[in-house]
């Protein structure tokens, strides 16, 4: 759901921004939990709902969308190899919004990175794994 949603958006950004609230939390909920590998309650949605929705929230969301461009990234890309410090990037093997490639990818281009593939977790691993990443950062932080 996630890059062709966004595609659209990009399309109607307009059309986008004067949803019914009705409308745009049902699309928030199937947004967010398309980025979660486990059902996730409303609940525990809410956190993740409430700054995009209202006057303010449901205008920023589609703005920050519209922002989405490979370029911005592309273009700092080069600086990445000038990363001194040590470097552990996490990603869930079911991200369904970037994929696991790129994740790779990036760890590549960073010096002194190493990447560790979290299964069973989405985009949202705090969701999905949260163990899995507080056991990362303890080895990564802890002394050797």
């Amino acid at each position: 759901m996630g890059f062709p949603f966004v595609q659209l958006v990009l399309n109607y950004a307009e059309a986008f921004c004067r949803l019914p609230d009705y409308l745009q939390r049902a699309i928030l909920q199937a947004y967010i939990r398309e980025a979660v590998c486990r059902p996730i309650s409303d609940t525990e949605l809410e956190p993740y709902l409430a700054p995009w929705l209202g006057p303010v929230g449901q205008p920023a969301f589609y703005r920050q969308m519209a922002q989405m461009d490979i370029k911005y990234t592309d273009e700092v890309q080069g600086q990445y190899r000038n990363v001194r410090c040590p470097v552990r990037l996490l990603w869930g093997s079911e991200d369904k919004w970037i994929p696991i490639a790129r994740g790779r990818e990036l760890a590549a281009m960073i010096p002194q990175c190493s990447f560790t593939e979290i299964p069973g977790a989405g985009h949202l691993m705090q969701e999905d794994a949260p163990e899995a990443i507080t056991a990362a950062a303890l080895r990564f932080f802890s002394p050797s």
